[in-house]
């Protein structure tokens, strides 16, 4: 029997899709973003309105409205998209501030302390590179593969 772990949610993979159209074509509407990445209406203004009220987009209304970058991507990481959204960076419960584990007393638990490295490393690797980066990279990969074609 295989078990499929999934650290990351939904809502940030279509959250770095949003921010990766929203870097390459500028202001758009939730619905033109939504169609663009073929993302479910009932996610789209969810995963927006929670980039908003961290300050990674705003939205601007009217005719001519749309939501846009309010950040640099240069300065963005991943790890600033992941903390837009709630508990999706624990690699186990007791990882939480207030978890009680009654193993974990005097700071001994061999899991803990594993567990504690694997976050602190995929914490790290998260804030290691721009937004900006990682969108201009997938941009030089699909230059390639339409060379290739």
């Amino acid at each position: 029997m295989e078990v499929t772990l999934i650290l990351i949610i939904k809502e940030v993979e279509y959250a770095i899709m949003i921010l990766d159209e929203l870097y390459n074509n500028g202001p758009m509407s939730a619905k033109d973003i939504s169609d663009a990445r073929d993302i479910p209406s009932p996610f789209i203004y969810r995963v927006l309105k929670k980039l908003q009220e961290k300050g990674i987009l705003s939205v601007k209304r009217g005719p001519r409205g749309g939501y846009e970058l309010c950040g640099d991507c240069d300065q963005l990481t991943l790890y600033d998209v992941i903390g837009a959204f709630e508990n999706t960076f624990l690699v186990i419960e007791c990882m939480k501030s207030d978890y009680d584990c009654s193993r974990n007393d005097d700071m001994g638990c061999c899991l803990h302390k594993e567990f504690g490295r694997i976050q602190g490393t995929l914490k790290r690797e998260f804030r290691s590179r721009s937004l900006a980066s990682l969108f201009a990279r997938e941009d030089e990969e699909k230059s390639e593969k339409k060379k290739r074609a």
